[in-house]
């Protein structure tokens, strides 16, 4: 009887072994493949997401912070299981966030700057231009790229973003209203209006 319930104890044992062991194995498959995919989109936004925020903070280091940041929050929402529509939308969507965080704390901590200098601070929304040095991306190597970034800052601020997005990061309307919070109308009528003052901007740049 003892060895009847000793054999009965060490079978059900070595199933339950067995079977912790295929969850692990199940659980190490999923990170794998999680890994994977992450590894695959942040090869394929990184730089993206990067050239984005160095735009706005003019600041390599701080850009990248907020790069990993961004890439960051991005693998643990994967982690969780959320459903992911596009992990572009998201990143951008996260950075976005990010800059206006980090925008707000600088103007906190710099308050007596920020009176001092209020043309080069107020407005969280602008595109700084960087020296091409900083980025290998060739739109932004050329004159034709930095007259672009320099004319879409001249726009107002509800279209100035998205029509960055649009045009130089070739985001899609639909993408851009998730990244702003907005619906998919409301993207699109912006680009379309920011695009016309844009070429309005451009306009009277040819007249003179």
């Amino acid at each position: 009887m003892d060895n009847n319930r000793y054999l009965l104890y060490f079978k059900y044992r070595r199933r339950n072994v067995r079977k912790r062991f295929l969850i692990r194995l199940y659980i190490r498959g999923i990170k794998m493949e999680l890994k994977d995919k992450f590894e695959s989109i942040y090869k394929l936004e990184s730089d993206s997401i990067f050239r984005f925020s160095l735009l706005r903070v003019s600041d390599r280091d701080q850009a990248l912070d907020i790069t990993q940041e961004a890439f960051l929050r991005l693998w643990q929402s994967m982690e969780k299981g959320e459903k992911i529509i596009s992990p572009k939308a998201l990143l951008f969507k996260i950075t976005h966030r990010l800059i206006i965080d980090w925008y707000r704390k600088k103007k906190s901590l710099s308050l007596d700057k920020i009176l001092l200098n209020k043309t080069d601070q107020e407005d969280e929304y602008s595109y700084d231009i960087v020296d091409e040095k900083t980025t290998n991306d060739r739109i932004y190597e050329g004159v034709e790229g930095r007259f672009l970034i320099d004319k879409i800052n001249e726009l107002p601020t509800s279209y100035r973003h998205p029509v960055y997005l649009r045009l130089v990061e070739d985001v899609s309307p639909p993408e851009i209203a998730k990244i702003m919070g907005i619906s998919a109308n409301a993207s699109s009528v912006r680009i379309n209006r920011g695009i016309e003052e844009l070429r309005k901007i451009l306009g009277s740049y040819d007249d003179k």
